[in-house]
């Protein structure tokens, strides 16, 4: 759909769809919406990978005038749908229209209006979205010979929809389409949060009764939104407390210019058996597909504690269920993997750190960016927190209904199963994301991106495929975490003689020696294990009588944002000069010291 108050010469190819409905309003972003900006003011251009798409095709053929009356009753129901994302004084806004117009492209496919519907819906997504100039949606659809519409072509833009309110709008024009009134039926009984008063024009007469976007702004600037997000960030500031700081602490490999690849599995068989495992464990298909995910990334990486982001809908309630609006935010998750327990049993141990990070998840951004560079600093680091779970698929749409799959129908299932290796990208903000939606007819498609400065590029095919036999493999027998790297043949990333292990993660001390050399003014540094036993920390001896550890650590912390592998040593030596050439490291323990101290307040 293109907005049409643009002007421009009449295209025959289009159908024309105005819309009028009580006053304009406008409001600050939700919380989940500014994310979003963000990330679109990053990408630029290439936000477009953002968009969201789907071909619908109808059952039976409707008339074009039935198809704008439903998209219509749709537009002026719903403020998301003529709202416009426009920045005001430096700060973004979203600002609600009464009136406007669309344009809904028409195409022609007489003969296959599933696959014209396809193209369409793919022509629709290939730019990003112009938010200030254009609505969050756009539309086409697909008529036969008689100019009835057979199919319909649907791409929304992610600051407006995610993938829960993408569906919801979809199944509510299906419904506008395929019932016997014009109009799709708006939710209905859904009040406002309590001691929340819309914004003025936030409740246009057509709407009445139906969640807005400004509605939820106006709930998380509200003292009980206020403390929400505290408890949120608490959970935010437990974690970290003992996150390591990277989930990439690894040796980085030289790219190409586009060193983003993702991958695709189609499986029914995943489907089949995390919902088998789910309801054997009591837990959800969710919770399985994270744990696998934690499982087989920590094998790879080394680390006995995991920090990801999980993509959270916040879909909690009937009102934010019937909510038409982008609700995701990024959920905290830190926790100990297990180790020396079966899988089934590890899939057990995550369900309860896992809830508890879904249900933080509502909490202010701008507020978490502070957490993280706050308790960073005190541990010494620069979080990278830059791996993603995201479980896409709504309700039980795998649910056990039946017997469960043995190992025949699992292994028939798999041979079923289809691997897409998707064009590469040049840039994310993500180094490594599993995703899983509805493929359809049974089907999970399990997405994984990855990153291959830190992860080969042929550990994607390895990981998605190793998803799905980990999952098979545990419906029929006993699995072991440990056996999890010699099961799908995953080899761990080999880190040389020169990385050391600390509480902040893996380090080369050769990498933290030049940080600290740099914050120091290029004195010569040596950074030395701080006691015997392994992971007890690192000691920064400085060729620098002046040498302050305060003021050397306070510029240490504002060198690390955006390196890997290094973080802050532990304590500082501040030497009144080096040992004498080739005296090895040890030499620097027996210098005159003329300050020592770890740099951090008391």
């Amino acid at each position: 759909m293109r907005d049409a108050t643009t002007g421009g010469p009449p295209d025959p190819a289009v159908l024309d769809l105005p819309f009028a409905v009580g006053e304009a309003a406008s409001g600050p972003l939700t919380w989940a919406q500014s994310v979003m900006w963000d990330a679109m003011q990053w990408f630029g251009k290439e936000a477009n990978q953002f968009n969201i798409g789907q071909p619908l095709v109808l059952a039976e053929p409707v008339g074009q005038a039935r198809l704008l009356a439903s998209l219509r009753g749709l537009v002026e129901a719903h403020q998301t749908l003529r709202t416009r994302y426009v920045a005001r004084s430096g700060q973004p806004r979203q600002e609600v229209h009464a009136t406007g117009r669309y344009d809904v492209a028409v195409a022609d496919g007489h003969d296959d209006p599933a696959r014209v519907a396809g193209e369409l819906a793919g022509r629709l997504a290939e730019t990003a979205f112009d938010h200030e100039a254009e609505w969050p949606l756009r539309v086409g659809c697909v008529v036969d010979g008689e100019r009835r519409v057979t199919a319909v072509a649907l791409v929304g833009s992610h600051l407006a929809f995610d993938g829960w309110a993408f569906n919801t709008f979809v199944d509510l024009l299906r419904a506008g389409l395929s019932g016997d009134s014009e109009q799709p039926a708006s939710p209905a009984g859904v009040e406002p949060p309590a001691g929340v008063e819309p914004p003025a024009g936030a409740e246009p007469s057509a709407g009445a009764g139906v969640p807005q976007a400004l509605e939820q702004a106006a709930f998380e600037g509200s003292p009980a939104g206020q403390q929400q997000s505290r408890l949120g960030l608490r959970h935010w500031e437990q974690g970290l407390s003992t996150a390591p700081a990277s989930m990439f602490d690894l040796p980085r490999a030289a790219t190409g210019d586009q060193p983003i690849e993702r991958h695709l599995l189609d499986s029914a068989a995943v489907a089949a058996a995390a919902a088998t495992l789910a309801a054997r464990t009591r837990t959800s298909f969710s919770t399985v597909l994270l744990c696998l995910t934690t499982l087989v990334l920590t094998a790879y990486n080394g680390h006995d504690t995991a920090v990801l982001k999980l993509i959270t809908g916040n879909r909690l309630d009937r009102r934010s269920r019937d909510l038409i609006a982008l609700n995701t935010l990024d959920a905290l998750l830190a926790f100990t993997v297990p180790r020396d327990v079966d899988l089934l049993t590890a899939i057990r141990q995550t369900h309860r750190p896992a809830f508890d990070a879904y249900r933080r998840a509502q909490c202010d951004p701008r507020a978490v960016a502070t957490v993280v560079e706050e308790s960073g600093r005190r541990r010494g680091v620069s979080f990278d927190l830059s791996t993603y779970f995201n479980n896409g698929h709504r309700g039980n749409d795998w649910a056990v209904t039946g017997p469960e799959p043995g190992p025949d129908r699992l292994a028939e299932l798999r041979r079923e199963s289809r691997y897409t290796r998707l064009d590469p990208l040049p840039r994310s903000d993500m180094k490594f994301m599993v995703a899983a939606s509805n493929g359809g007819a049974g089907v999970c498609r399990l997405g994984l991106l990855v990153d291959t400065t830190y992860l080969p590029g042929a550990l994607g095919e390895t990981i998605v495929r190793g998803i799905e036999t980990l999952l098979c493999d545990a419906v029929a027998e006993e699995v072991g975490v440990a056996e999890i790297p010699g099961r799908i043949g995953l080899a761990p990333a080999v880190r040389g003689a020169d990385w050391v292990r600390t509480p902040a993660g893996w380090v080369r001390p050769a990498d933290v020696a030049e940080l600290v050399r740099e914050a120091a003014g290029g004195v010569e540094v040596a950074v030395l294990p701080a006691g015997p036993a392994p992971g007890t920390g690192l000691t920064a001896y400085v060729a620098d009588a002046s040498a302050v550890p305060e003021e050397l650590h306070r510029r240490v912390l504002d060198l690390l944002p955006g390196r890997t592998g290094v973080a802050a040593p532990d304590g500082y030596v501040a030497c009144a000069a080096a040992p004498p050439a080739g005296a090895g490291p040890d030499a620097w323990r027996g210098v005159p010291v003329v300050a020592r101290g770890p740099g951090r307040p008391a």
